[in-house]
């Protein structure tokens, strides 16, 4: 909106933006976890009490793709909400809070790690890629990207107390796994 009105024009045009979207070097879980870390330490804490208690919150949720055919990936996926089987990605988040505000820190999107429930495989990319590394995270299971993304919280430097899950996590492996990040 800012391009269009002219108000707070950025010192680039909007194509370096694009291009930069596109670039398949980035490491896009890193990048956008330390962005979400600079907004969280200089925007939010500096206005917190310290007796408010910060937590990082999992959620995983059905990203429905139902009427598409040729989608890289695409997988038939159980939906834990409706209790059916869909065609989409389970869409795990994880988001930071400080009880007032809430704050999206990363997402993945997860493919099935079964590859009969696949519909489109993935195209053959170079292996030394973050595009390649990306579409390896996506085919695994929840848990260890679950563990993935609270590793590089903690690497941003996210401030939390606790960690919030859903009720498919909780297994006694999946508690001390969590605990080893440091973030419990």
């Amino acid at each position: 909106m800012s391009l269009i009105t002219g108000h707070n024009t950025p010192g680039f045009a909007k194509d370096t933006v694009y291009r930069f979207m596109k670039m398949l070097q980035i490491s896009w879980i890193r990048f956008i976890t330390l962005l979400a870390s600079r907004v969280i330490q200089d925007a939010i804490v500096p206005l917190d009490s310290e007796e408010r208690k910060n937590v990082l919150i999992l959620d995983d949720s059905m990203f429905e793709r139902n009427r598409s055919k040729k989608v890289e990936l695409l997988a038939k996926t159980y939906d834990h909400a409706n209790h059916r089987y869909r065609f989409g990605f389970r869409m795990l988040t994880l988001g930071w809070s400080d009880g007032s505000t809430f704050l999206p820190v990363n997402s993945v999107l997860l493919s099935s790690e079964n590859k009969k429930n696949r519909l489109n495989e993935a195209a053959d990319v170079d292996r030394r890629t973050a595009r390649y590394r990306r579409k390896a995270l996506s085919m695994q299971k929840g848990t260890p990207m679950m563990l993935e993304l609270l590793k590089a919280a903690k690497k941003a430097a996210i401030p939390a107390n606790y960690v919030l899950f859903d009720s498919w996590f909780p297994s006694l492996s999946t508690l001390h796994a969590v605990k080893s990040t440091g973030l419990m």
